[in-house]
């Protein structure tokens, strides 16, 4: 197996599109910024692991700089898939070990640094898994608070708990998944069905009531949320 093995540390960067033959796993270091590809950005951060499958169009963007270990090679015998996989690295940081053991023996033995490419690409793959499963259980979450989100007595923290991961891991993942935190989401949910709700019934039903049908049961809070959410309140909305 032949690898292509970089770090790259760079000020403000936007690398141009591109492709490559193999797989390239890039894990970043330091800094963040997006991956842009044909479907859409991926954000990155400090331990973020990402995976280009051969001839996917990708090109990081950086405002203030970034450092990463980036791996090219023929890992064809362990993946599959045609389409990104992204990531964050595990509480060890047992990914970015191994990437930096991979860049630190780049010009070393041969047989060693195969053995190291693959013990990193088993734990990759292993990752992989591990991220479907997270992702299966954050949409299950989704759909158990969009269904309940207008019941004033809904429990974030327990149906956290029904993952059966530790509420503060499954919550940062929806956020990684999700782009905004449990709450944020139901906050959302709750929101734009109020816009639905004054919308449709314009002065027929009072802001208060509204309110009550979205699961608030204090208007003056509801009011607060609304204007964080449309950046005015219930009132100018409807006025609107």
């Amino acid at each position: 197996m032949s690898f292509q093995i970089n770090c790259t540390q760079n000020g403000v960067v936007q690398y141009p599109m591109h492709t490559h033959k193999n797989y390239e796993i890039i894990l970043y270091l330091e800094g963040q910024g997006n991956m842009r590809t044909e479907a859409g950005n991926i954000p990155f951060e400090e331990g973020t692991i990402i995976i280009v499958p051969p001839n996917v169009k990708h090109g990081s963007i950086s405002e203030n700089g970034l450092k990463n270990i980036s791996i090219e090679g023929d890992f064809d015998g362990y993946w599959h898939f045609d389409t990104i996989k992204f990531f964050s690295d595990n509480e060890t940081h047992e990914g970015t070990t191994l990437a930096k053991m991979i860049y630190d023996n780049r010009f070393g033995n041969s047989a060693y640094l195969s053995s190291l490419c693959t013990a990193y690409a088993c734990f990759l793959t292993q990752r992989v898994e591990i991220d479907y499963a997270i992702q299966k259980c954050v949409r299950k979450i989704v759909s158990e608070i969009s269904q309940n989100a207008f019941d004033s007595q809904i429990d974030l923290a327990l149906i956290l708990s029904k993952s059966g991961y530790s509420k503060d891991y499954i919550r940062s993942c929806f956020k990684r998944i999700m782009k905004k935190t449990p709450n944020e989401f139901l906050t959302e949910v709750r929101i734009k069905h109020a816009c639905f709700l004054i919308d449709i019934y314009q002065n027929k039903q009072s802001l208060t009531e509204i309110s009550e049908q979205c699961g608030y049961t204090d208007y003056i809070y509801f009011s607060k949320k609304f204007k964080s959410v449309m950046g005015l309140s219930p009132k100018e909305y409807r006025n609107q």
